[in-house]
Order: C-alpha cells, then sequence, then structure tokens
C-alpha cells in the first residue's frame, strides 16, 4: 500500500547514545554529558499537552531509545496520553546487553520486547542494505548488523509486535532498494521508510560526498518501488518533504528544531519553559497545517 495520511508527530530523541556510529549522525545529542535525562514523568506531562494542541503521534529516538533506562515507563505514559507510538531503534538491545559505541561507554542492558508490547504501535529498525558489507558503509561499529536486524525482526513478529524497516538511501545503497524491499516484503514488515541521505547533519561525516545523492536521483529511483504484498506501506522522505517538518525534544529535555544551516534553534526545556516551547509548538502546528494544504502528504 502506499502512503496517503498526513501525521502530526513529536520526535522525542531520548536515546542519551547508541550501539552504532552511523555516518552523517543526524542527531543532537547532549552538549553536556552530566545534564540529567529527562523523566519519564516530564516526558508524559509534555505528551497530554501536545495532543491539546493536535500532536497525535509520538517517535521515540535517539540516539538507540532503548539506552533510556526508563523506556518502558516512557513508552507506557505516552500511550496513556492517548498517542500513537512508535519506536525508532536498532534493536540491539532486544537481543542482548550492548556496548555502547556513540556518545559514551559502558553495556546498555537488555530490554524485553514483551515489556513495551502493550505500549507501542510500531518499532522501526534500520536497513541500509542487504548484506553486511553494504550495510557497514553507512553504519559502523556492530560487524553483524545486518543477522543482528533480522533476528529482532524475527524477534518482534515472534512476540506479535507490529515492526517496519527504515533505509537512508545514499549513493552506496541506491542500487540495493529492491533487494531491501524483497526482504521487507519477505520478512512481514508493515512499514517501510526510505530516507534521502542528508549531507548536512550536526554529525558531520567525510564520506559525506560520497554517500550524498544528485538531485532528482532519490525521486526518479523510490519512485519505481512498488508494494507487492499489500500489506508494505512505503515512505518515501526526501530532503524537500523532511524540512522544517519535525519538533524534537533532545534527551535531556530541550525542545528544539534543525535550522536550514545544518545547526538548531533551542526553544527550551520541556518543564521548565514550558509556556515558550508549547508556543513554539502551536506555531510549528500551524506550519504543519499549511504544508497539508500545498504539499504532497508525507509521514514524518
Amino acid at each position: 500500500m502506499m502512503h496517503t495520511g498526513y501525521v502530526t508527530t513529536i520526535n522525542l530523541a531520548i536515546g542519551p547514545n547508541c550501539p552504532v556510529r552511523c555516518e552523517g549522525c543526524y542527531n543532537y545529542f547532549a552538549e553536556n554529558p552530566e545534564e540529567p535525562l529527562i523523566t519519564a514523568d516530564e516526558i508524559t506531562d509534555f505528551a497530554a499537552k501536545a495532543k491539546e494542541y493536535g500532536v497525535s503521534k509520538a517517535t521515540l529516538s535517539g540516539g538507540d531509545p532503548l539506552f533510556h533506562p526508563e523506556i518502558v515507563a516512557i513508552a507506557r505514559g505516552i500511550k496513556g496520553a492517548g498517542l500513537e507510538v512508535k519506536l525508532d531503534t536498532v534493536g540491539t538491545s532486544f537481543l542482548d546487553d550492548v556496548p555502547i559505541l556513540y556518545k559514551g561507554r559502558g553495556l546498555a542492558p537488555k530490554v524485553d520486547v514483551s515489556s513495551l508490547k502493550p505500549h507501542v504501535d510500531l518499532v522501526s529498525i534500520p536497513l541500509d542494505g542487504a548484506n553486511q558489507t553494504t550495510i557497514s558503509r553507512f553504519r559502523r561499529g556492530r560487524h553483524n548488523l545486518f543477522a543482528e536486524t533480522l533476528a529482532v525482526a524475527g524477534l518482534l513478529q515472534k512476540t506479535g509486535v507490529s515492526f517496519g524497516y527504515n533505509t537512508v538511501a545514499h549513493a552506496s545503497n541506491l542500487s540495493e532498494l529492491p533487494a531491501i524491499q524483497r526482504i521487507a516484503e519477505d520478512t512481514g514488515a508493515k512499514e517501510w521508510q526510505i530516507f534521502e541521505f542528508d549531507p548536512n547533519g550536526p554529525n558531520p561525516t567525510s564520506k559525506k560526498d560520497l554517500l550524498r545523492l544528485a538531485p532528482g536521483q532519490f525521486a526518479s529511483e523510490t519512485n519505481m518501488l512498488k508494494p507487492v504484498s499489500g500489506i508494505l506501506m512505503i515512505v518515501r522522505k526526501s530532503l524537500l518533504d523532511r524540512s522544517d517538518a519535525y519538533f524534537l525534544i533532545d534527551s535531556t529535555g530541550l525542545a528544539w528544531q534543525p535550522t536550514q544551516e545544518g545547526a538548531r534553534r533551542v526553544f527550551g526545556h520541556i518543564s521548565r519553559d514550558s509556556d515558550v516551547v508549547m508556543s513554539a509548538l502551536k506555531s510549528h502546528m500551524s506550519r504543519v497545517k499549511d504544508r497539508q494544504s500545498t504539499w504532497r502528504p508525507i509521514n514524518f
């Protein structure tokens, strides 16, 4: 199926670190590693207020959101506030304790899939190639990530958790998109998100000129992809689609949006500066409605 709806989303990038190092990681991690992590209570309160402004969905991301010690309570609180909950994770913490590779050290403990099942509507895991060699060109640090991703997909399916894949389309994996789709179809994925590689994220990569796509290349290659099973929803997210589309909260509770210069505009803390943040969210929601009336619908 093709996506035709428009969903108003907040992105809670609560994962303070990650088990992989992606080329050009888009996430803003805490500027001060000693800053306390945002709590489940703070997020639940913010989610309830956001719903009053018309927000219908929260995406938990990072870093890796499974690395937040209160991840289950956070998902439970957001779901209880009446929002749809999506979890964007590498997923390796569903299999075992995982070494922290990026923005920290130590081990992140294993997370029981069953504990999250009642509170999460969809789990999205990365699949940036049809083999380990291709994946390693973009996500570094786990030498068996391809097999682990398929194991996570199998575990989610066995547990009865709806799941999907997300792919960053870049010059090194563009030819593998049809093969990635076959994997998504064969493993029972509900959704496949394809993102155009962004060479201007806050964590720059020396490979950006090797990974960036030519103008129009993302659209021409992804428009050829058609669902086969009738179950898989393909969602294309170009750089233009994503421009000014996100309202994010980082792992310490700061609300922000990316700027065209590759930096970020910080509005304040969701608890300490609640009035300012909610005013910024209101303005964002107004822009979302304007985009809906003038642009083709996207899901973000």
